[in-house]
């Protein structure tokens, strides 16, 4: 089997953050990870794993993140926070809801969307900012 990543990082994801840069890559390689699970038949084996581990991950980077933001007066900070909140809240409900049988490539799927998007969308936003 060849080591076909879901998600390969380019430079048009980097923020030019180098810390904020550097988590979100690690964000993309737990994500890459249940990506070679589910091709290896295992992903629904791992996905709870993984997901309980993306949320200790993500609770780090944000609280990076907001920690960078709060010291550089972002204006739209409880925006972007709330941002956050709501990932979280999603990524518990889909690893603790024992009714669930997750479907780990939707898993896979809104991991992607969700983390691409806040990136180049919600976190782009803040780079003027931190910049200065």
């Amino acid at each position: 089997m060849k080591n076909i990543l879901y998600i390969v990082w380019s430079e048009i994801n980097k923020l030019g953050i180098p810390i904020i840069d550097e988590q979100h890559r690690g964000v993309i390689s737990t994500i890459n990870s249940l990506h070679y699970f589910i091709l290896t038949g295992h992903g629904q084996e791992i996905v709870k794993p993984t997901l309980i581990m993306l949320e200790q991950y993500v609770d780090v980077h944000f609280k990076t993140e907001e920690a960078l933001l709060t010291e550089a007066n972002y204006p739209a900070l409880e925006e972007h926070i709330a941002l956050h909140k709501g990932f979280i809240e999603k990524i518990k409900k889909l690893s603790t809801d024992p009714n669930r049988n997750m479907d780990s490539d939707l898993v896979l799927k809104f991991l992607k969307e969700w983390w691409l998007g806040h990136i180049n969308k919600e976190d782009r936003k803040y780079v003027p900012f931190l910049e200065k």
